[in-house]
Protein backbone atom coordinates (compact mmCIF):
# COMPACT_ATOMS: atom_id res chain seq x y z
CA UNK A 1 0.00 0.00 0.00
CA UNK A 2 0.95 3.42 -0.66
CA UNK A 3 1.99 5.92 1.95
CA UNK A 4 0.19 8.91 2.35
CA UNK A 5 1.80 12.75 2.71
CA UNK A 6 2.23 13.87 6.10
CA UNK A 7 1.15 17.25 5.77
CA UNK A 8 2.03 18.75 9.01
CA UNK A 9 2.51 17.27 12.98
CA UNK A 10 0.16 18.70 15.77
CA UNK A 11 1.94 18.83 19.24
CA UNK A 12 0.07 16.92 21.80
CA UNK A 13 0.60 16.89 25.47
CA UNK A 14 -1.18 13.62 25.62
CA UNK A 15 1.03 10.43 25.92
CA UNK A 16 -1.85 8.24 24.97
CA UNK A 17 -2.40 10.50 21.23
CA UNK A 18 -0.86 11.39 18.11
CA UNK A 19 -2.72 14.31 15.31
CA UNK A 20 -1.40 14.56 12.48
CA UNK A 21 -2.81 16.04 9.01
CA UNK A 22 -2.54 14.34 5.78
CA UNK A 23 -2.77 14.09 1.91
CA UNK A 24 -4.55 11.31 1.37
CA UNK A 25 -5.71 9.07 -1.44
CA UNK A 26 -8.37 6.04 -0.81
CA UNK A 27 -6.32 2.95 0.46
CA UNK A 28 -3.30 4.91 1.88
CA UNK A 29 -1.79 4.36 4.74
CA UNK A 30 0.19 5.94 7.88
CA UNK A 31 2.60 4.12 10.08
CA UNK A 32 2.52 5.78 13.63
CA UNK A 33 5.67 7.44 14.85
CA UNK A 34 4.52 7.52 18.07
CA UNK A 35 2.72 3.76 18.98
CA UNK A 36 4.03 0.48 18.36
CA UNK A 37 -0.18 -0.67 19.19
CA UNK A 38 -2.89 1.57 17.97
CA UNK A 39 -5.76 1.04 19.88
CA UNK A 40 -8.46 3.95 18.35
CA UNK A 41 -8.78 5.99 15.20
CA UNK A 42 -10.28 8.99 14.10
CA UNK A 43 -10.19 10.51 10.16
CA UNK A 44 -12.40 13.17 9.86
CA UNK A 45 -12.04 15.21 6.00
CA UNK A 46 -10.77 19.00 5.75
CA UNK A 47 -12.66 19.67 2.19
CA UNK A 48 -16.29 19.10 1.68
CA UNK A 49 -16.38 15.62 0.22
CA UNK A 50 -19.41 13.65 -0.12
CA UNK A 51 -17.69 10.50 0.02
CA UNK A 52 -17.80 7.47 2.46
CA UNK A 53 -14.80 8.06 4.92
CA UNK A 54 -13.19 5.47 7.76
CA UNK A 55 -10.20 4.32 8.88
CA UNK A 56 -8.97 0.82 9.80
CA UNK A 57 -5.65 -0.19 11.84
CA UNK A 58 -3.35 -2.96 12.81
CA UNK A 59 0.09 -2.78 15.23
CA UNK A 60 0.79 0.41 14.36
CA UNK A 61 -0.07 1.29 10.81
CA UNK A 62 -3.47 2.97 10.09
CA UNK A 63 -5.40 2.86 6.45
CA UNK A 64 -7.66 5.39 5.52
CA UNK A 65 -10.50 4.20 3.18
CA UNK A 66 -11.85 7.62 1.60
CA UNK A 67 -14.37 6.20 -1.30
CA UNK A 68 -12.48 6.78 -4.25
CA UNK A 69 -10.85 10.37 -3.23
CA UNK A 70 -7.23 11.07 -4.34
CA UNK A 71 -5.06 13.84 -2.44
CA UNK A 72 -7.39 15.22 -0.20
CA UNK A 73 -6.69 16.74 3.02
CA UNK A 74 -7.54 14.88 6.24
CA UNK A 75 -6.80 14.86 9.92
CA UNK A 76 -6.17 11.58 12.03
CA UNK A 77 -6.14 11.08 15.30
CA UNK A 78 -4.66 8.25 17.00
CA UNK A 79 -5.24 6.55 20.34
CA UNK A 80 -2.41 3.88 21.39
CA UNK A 81 0.65 2.40 23.47
CA UNK A 82 4.29 2.07 22.76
Amino acid sequence: MAAATVTNRLEVNDPTVEVVQLTVSDGETYVSKKFGTITGAIATGNSDVDADLNVTFSGGTATVNWAGQTDKLLTLVLYGRK
